[in-house]
């Protein structure tokens, strides 16, 4: 279930532009306008820490070691 949330969650910020730059101005507030502060918590902060990768703010590092967090 935490995996399919994840990946939704990419699926829709690869794929929708205004989605993505609305996570680069306000990634908390589009969380919770979404509803996804009702997901567990360690998906929170995978969704956290993938945001600003999905903003394309930063590259994604595999080797950062929170993918088991």
């Amino acid at each position: 279930m935490e995996e399919q949330q994840i990946q939704d969650f990419v699926h829709r910020a690869v794929t929708d532009r205004v989605f993505r730059q609305e996570l680069a101005v306000d990634p908390w507030g589009v969380l919770v306008r979404e509803g996804y502060e009702a997901y567990p918590v360690r998906v929170l902060k995978i969704l956290a820490r993938l945001v600003p990768c999905l903003a394309f703010e930063q590259p994604l590092s595999l080797n950062s070691g929170w993918w088991g967090m």
